[in-house]
């Protein structure tokens, strides 16, 4: 490591035109390595500078590069993503220009119209959280000036050995070489050269050690670090790749775990003796701190104990950095539940959140913990899209729960007729569009919604009732403004299922695909306000559970069977549907199975009857290991192959104890 003090990061916010801002940029650019321009538009790059184009689409691929000199173009609009990203891969001593351009409040924002929902525009909007930032920027602790230095000398980490805390990490890890590892650090802490030099010393230690990513863009700095001291590439595999393979490894390296699919997570810890899963604590990749949240309550259910690791020291920058003090403040403030010196207002939408600057950066905070999808993005979806109210609760003056609720539905006939034909597709509206284009419910665009699109409730105060408290209060709100149905759409697991369905909420519709991030296929569920809109919740309810059963036996086997439990106990399936009801003759067939000699392979339909009439008639518990183990039979999701890791001693014993549970059920039908 070199001993020589870093220089800080050099700030400066341009409002002159493009081009004098441009000129200025690329004379300091002369002599550098690394320097990068970020614009919507693309500028004639002087000669002989190091300086590299992209635009907004290309900022993924930043996430593993480091720059000496960057040029963010934001005279057309606001783009956190960028900043927040491209703050992160600049080196010590390094200059970061924001160019805003002459009446940059004034001008309309192209980066606006994201965050709209049909039928607003940007013309039409005035971006409230355009002047939250422009305040920040000028604010007293800002570390952006008008002035442009006259010289860079960018700091070359030149890292030849670890850092105390690096080395623990290596050592720890290695020492132990098995059980379930996560590395949490926020961005500059030498992350990646601390998990090159455990795949390093792992190889050399005679391991087979392995690392895997979501794009080898994201590993650039892990493999650079890996070819410098093995004088080769790195071990990487793809991780699609990884899963279909039969290799089994010493050590698997997961970097950016945030990025992939928690079931892929999951099947990937089957894969080695020893896992580390790296993730960036907060930032732009994924918020770090709530998927570590996530992933550890996964380990705990699969019984898989787990060791957290942390680097805090910022290696890519100096200690206590200007640039990242005033990021953090704007995007990625950790939940701190204390007293509030704002107003206490039950609600929030729009313009109020200018007066309110406090509550705000606490809200957000709460939902960065508790979804590990939220973005610095987000925070201003939910100033600046007028449809979006952020309900508030309260305890002892803190800010203890938050909700974001979307105002979507009341479309015009015509428009509702094209998206139930799939020609049209309006942003927003995801509940109406979803009931109308894949459910055929013609008159679902009508009608007015609240959906409920996040809630988050403090971890200290989870537990004793406030979400339900959250979500009474909301549906009453909606109900005096004359709002037809309360509503939300999330990534489906048991526990969250028993949580709306507790709260009076209906399932009317599941996703046909898992979501790419969390894994999960979408539940939607409605709650009707007055006596109109719940007939209707309880139609709709209705043709959701006459196709739930059949879509269930056909493509829905990868669904867990306490969730399918929990789904099926939100319905309302009136009689036996046809393909639920027992026949004396499955009776028949099932007890010679129980009894007698019957082959397994020979009573699958009779089970299927068996298991569909038992969830139709709500029988089972998904507390229930017997039930469960039915469950997956009937729906083939296990077999004998399961028996050891069930829990029994082999196929012998598997079958004895289904025979035994078959046998209990068909006693309780007569």
């Amino acid at each position: 490591m070199s001993a020589h003090p870093m220089p800080a990061r050099q700030c400066v916010v341009s409002y002159s035109t493009r081009e004098e801002a441009l000129e200025r940029f690329s004379t300091l650019c002369q002599g550098l390595d690394d320097c990068l321009l970020v614009s919507h538009i693309s500028a004639d790059i002087p000669p002989n500078t190091a300086l590299q184009q992209i635009n907004f689409k290309a900022l993924q691929h930043q996430l593993g590069n480091t720059y000496e000199a960057i040029f963010l173009d934001l005279s057309g609009g606001l783009h956190l993503t960028a900043l927040s990203i491209l703050a992160g891969t600049l080196r010590g001593g390094g200059l970061l220009v924001l160019h805003l351009g002459a009446d940059w409040l004034a001008r309309e924002d192209c980066e606006l119209a994201r965050f709209l929902p049909w039928p607003l525009t940007s013309e039409q909007v005035t971006s409230h959280y355009k002047t939250l930032f422009w305040h920040a920027l000028h604010a007293p602790e800002s570390p952006f000036t008008r002035v442009w230095p006259s010289l860079l000398t960018p700091y070359h980490l030149t890292q030849t050995t670890l850092t105390p805390a690096q080395q623990h990490f290596v050592t720890q890890v290695l020492a132990q070489c098995s059980g379930t590892h996560i590395l949490l650090a926020a961005r500059g802490r030498g992350k990646s050269y601390a998990l090159a030099e455990l795949l390093y010393q792992g190889q050399q230690q005679g391991l087979r050690c392995v690392c895997t990513a979501s794009s080898p863009h994201n590993l650039s700095t892990l493999t650079e670090h890996y070819q410098a001291v093995a004088q080769s590439p790195a071990p990487f595999v793809a991780p699609d790749a990884l899963l279909q393979a039969e290799q089994h490894y010493d050590v698997l390296v997961v970097d950016e775990a945030a990025s992939l699919p928690l079931p892929m997570l999951e099947a990937m810890l089957e894969k080695a003796q020893c896992l580390v899963f790296s993730s960036t604590d907060y930032g732009y990749e994924g918020s770090g701190r709530g998927f570590g949240i996530r992933f550890r309550q996964q380990l705990k259910a699969a019984k898989r104990p787990c060791q957290e690791h942390h680097l805090t020291s910022p290696l890519r920058w100096g200690e206590n950095d200007p640039l990242e003090h005033w990021l953090d403040q704007l995007l990625f403030q950790e939940y701190q539940a204390g007293p509030l010196l704002e107003q206490q207002p039950s609600y929030v939408t729009g313009a109020q959140w200018q007066q309110l600057p406090q509550l705000l950066d606490q809200a957000f905070a709460l939902l960065v913990n508790a979804h590990y999808q939220t973005t610095p993005e987000n925070k201003r979806w939910l100033v600046d899209d007028p449809s979006v109210i952020t309900f508030c609760h309260y305890q002892d003056d803190r800010l203890v729960g938050v909700a974001l609720v979307s105002v979507e539905g009341e479309l015009p006939d015509d428009l509702a007729e094209q998206v139930m034909q799939g020609k049209r597709r309006p942003r927003g509206h995801l509940l109406p569009q979803s009931l109308l284009a894949h459910e055929g419910i013609a008159e679902a665009g009508q009608y007015r919604y609240w959906r409920i699109s996040r809630i988050a409730i403090a971890a200290d105060y989870q537990r004793q009732g406030l979400g339900s408290q959250l979500l009474k209060r909301i549906a009453q709100q909606a109900k005096a403004q004359g709002v037809d149905f309360v509503c939300t759409s999330f990534a489906a697991t048991t526990e969250v299922v028993q949580f709306w369905q507790h709260n009076q909420f209906t399932a009317v519709r599941l996703g046909t695909a898992q979501d790419q991030a969390s894994g999960s296929y979408s539940l939607m569920m409605l709650k009707g306000l007055n006596d109109h809109s719940k007939a209707l919740t309880q139609q709709w309810s209705q043709y959701f559970a006459e196709d739930w059963l059949s879509t269930l036996a056909l493509r829905l086997r990868d669904l867990s069977e306490p969730l399918v439990i929990a789904i099926s106990h939100t319905l309302a399936m009136g009689e036996n549907p046809h393909m639920a009801q027992l026949r004396a003759k499955d009776v028949s067939d099932l007890t010679l199975f129980c009894h007698q000699h019957r082959p397994y392979d020979s009573i699958r339909a009779p089970l299927l009857r068996l298991v569909l009439s038992g969830l139709a008639k709500q029988s089972f518990s998904p507390a229930h290991a017997d039930a469960l183990l039915l469950l997956g039979c009937g729906l083939n999701q296990v077999s004998e192959k399961d028996a050891h890791q069930l829990g029994f001693s082999g196929k012998k014993a598997f079958y004895q104890h289904l025979k035994s549970v078959i046998a209990s059920t068909l006693s309780q039908l007569k």
